[in-house]
């Protein structure tokens, strides 16, 4: 039951900052509820740190973390949406999609954006398990995922997404992982895995010879 509690709390708490991002008028209070409800939702945080960094207001790598540095960039963002809605009202999230369509908070110049997305934990550590169930039969060892976390996060700087705008807005984007094929690659080459395929390849021979009915 808890955690059913908990789950309708985070979708409530999604909901409320959703609502209130949309809102064109605001005050002191309702920006700091706006604010607390945001942290309750890490996606909702991933969401506004794309949104905010597309825009030029936020430098950090996407989390779903609720980051000093986060909260200046939605500050910085909160400031200049205020100065536009004095003449002409304008909601949060419409603000910063007008933001990256003018290219930024230079406003009306190409610009390239490079970004690195990290995995959040129990994404990884759920992708890992349903990667290693269909190559060894068995889940991941804490020891196994730790290491994939941390190959996976160095690749991710080595390799990040490369955003490029033009003048109008457009973008073209490059780079980046793809998590899935890394942590497949990384999970082929332990020795669980190249047991099972030994053992699969070894029952195959032998259905092929008749010695297994």
């Amino acid at each position: 039951m808890a955690g059913t509690i908990k789950g309708k709390a985070a979708a409530k708490a999604a909901a409320e900052a959703k609502a209130k991002g949309t809102s064109p008028t605001t005050s002191l209070t309702e920006y700091t509820e706006f604010k607390k409800a945001l942290a309750k939702s890490p996606a909702l945080i991933s969401g506004y740190a794309k949104l905010l960094k597309a825009a030029g207001y936020y430098k950090g790598p996407i989390t779903d973390t609720y980051t000093p540095k986060f909260q200046k960039a939605l500050d910085a963002a909160e400031e200049a949406r205020l100065s536009i809605s004095a003449i002409r009202p304008v909601t949060r999230d419409v603000f910063l999609q007008e933001t990256i369509a003018g290219g930024g908070t230079g406003e009306g110049k190409a610009r390239t954006v490079t970004q690195t997305y990290i995995i959040n934990d129990s994404d990884l550590e759920a992708l890992a398990n349903k990667i290693a169930q269909s190559q060894t039969g068995y889940g991941i060892s804490p020891k196994e995922l730790a290491k994939i976390k941390k190959d996976l996060q160095l690749a991710a700087k080595k390799n990040p997404v490369v955003q490029k705008y033009d003048a109008s807005g457009n973008v073209v984007q490059t780079g980046g992982i793809n998590e899935e094929q890394f942590i497949t690659s990384r999970i082929e080459q332990t020795g669980a895995a190249q047991k099972t395929r030994a053992e699969m390849a070894n029952e195959l021979m032998l259905r092929e010879l008749g010695g297994l009915q």
